[in-house]
């Protein structure tokens, strides 16, 4: 305590000096209330067993028919002449170089076809499993454009005899498993699947 010129000692001052602690610091203010509410986090719907299925056998089309383009233009000096002998019977008149240009329209241009029918339906393929179902009406004229590919391929490209028997499975295995792909897409199953984007 301190001494007064008295003798008298002085009691400290209650009253805390600027310097002294300072009392805790209000609680930040809470944020307005917002008119806008953040939109709910979509649920993941599986697709059901049809549709899985069905994913699979266009996968193991795409497969087959990616083999007949690959093995195809590996065998493409064989395939060269054998066509050439038939283009020149249907055009015996043609030179030797528009014999060669025509042959390769024809072979290349064949498996160029089916290539492009198999990405265009496995483009299609992706869109449709994000729930978009005109994706599914699309694939159905395309298989139709795939049975008639098929038939030009396996007239240019087939080996006749024991020799085009493998490319012969791979062509038909290719469009049967792409045909029954797409008729399991059409099942009520797949279908609801389908439906539920829109109803989320």
């Amino acid at each position: 305590m301190a001494q007064q010129a008295d003798g008298s000692r002085q009691s400290p001052s209650s009253t805390p000096s600027a310097s002294g602690p300072t009392s805790p610091s209000a609680p930040p203010p809470r944020p307005g209330i917002s008119l806008s509410t953040p939109p709910p986090i979509a649920a993941v719907v599986r697709p059901p067993g049809a549709a899985r299925l069905s994913r699979s056998l266009w996968v193991s089309s795409f497969v087959a028919g990616i083999a007949v383009v690959v093995t195809g233009f590996l065998g493409r000096d064989s395939h060269f002449e054998r066509l050439k002998g038939v283009i020149s019977g249907m055009v015996p008149d043609g030179d030797a170089d528009a014999l060669e240009g025509a042959t390769a329209v024809v072979f290349l241009g064949s498996l160029t076809m089916l290539a492009l029918v198999v990405a265009m339906e496995a483009i299609l393929l992706a869109v449709l499993f994000r729930r978009r179902i005109w994706a599914r009406w699309a694939l159905a004229p395309l298989v139709l454009l795939h049975a008639v590919v098929t038939v030009i391929t396996a007239d240019f490209v087939v080996t006749p005899g024991t020799d085009g028997t493998l490319t012969i499975v791979l062509l038909a295995a290719q469009f049967v498993l792409a045909a029954a792909g797409l008729i399991l897409l059409f099942l009520p199953s797949t279908t609801n699947w389908l439906l539920s984007e829109r109803r989320g």
